[in-house]
């Protein structure tokens, strides 16, 4: 009798042993699409996701770290999907552009939200096109 439990133990493990590396192999090849690839859910975002947009752009400073913040504290599930697939754009496109990434992968289509992108936009173009830092007039008397 001990025989026949040692068999069916070692059976069972082997087909545990299986199935737990078949589901390693299956995720491996799901996780080689990027996320900007697969097909993207359709979401309406409510008041609360916009407002965690807006806090988070204000907490990170930017639109990475913007939509890094929100797939983790939004609540939707399909919004989370959006906002990851946004970020893999970011990171693993060609192309790596904020309109791209925030009006077609994050943006539910509606008029508040592509609203709030494009603002988002513009303070990043603000950032980068910004004028320089004046130097004080001390400072600007102490080389002279």
């Amino acid at each position: 009798m001990s025989r026949e439990l040692m068999v069916i133990a070692s059976l069972s493990f082997g087909f545990a042993l299986f199935l737990t590396l078949f589901l390693l192999w299956v995720q491996g090849i799901r996780d080689a699409v990027p996320r900007y690839k697969r097909g993207l859910p359709a979401v309406r975002y409510g008041k609360d996701t916009i407002e965690c947009l807006q806090t988070s752009y204000r907490a990170a400073g930017s639109i990475e770290g913007t939509l890094l913040l929100v797939s983790r504290k939004c609540q939707q599930k399909k919004a989370r999907r959006r906002f990851r697939a946004a970020v893999s754009y970011l990171k693993e496109s060609r192309y790596q552009d904020y309109e791209t990434a925030l009006l077609f992968y994050a943006s539910d289509s509606s008029e508040d939200c592509n609203k709030l992108f494009t603002y988002l936009i513009e303070l990043e173009v603000q950032k980068t096109r910004g004028l320089p830092v004046r130097r004080s007039e001390k400072e600007h008397y102490e080389e002279t």
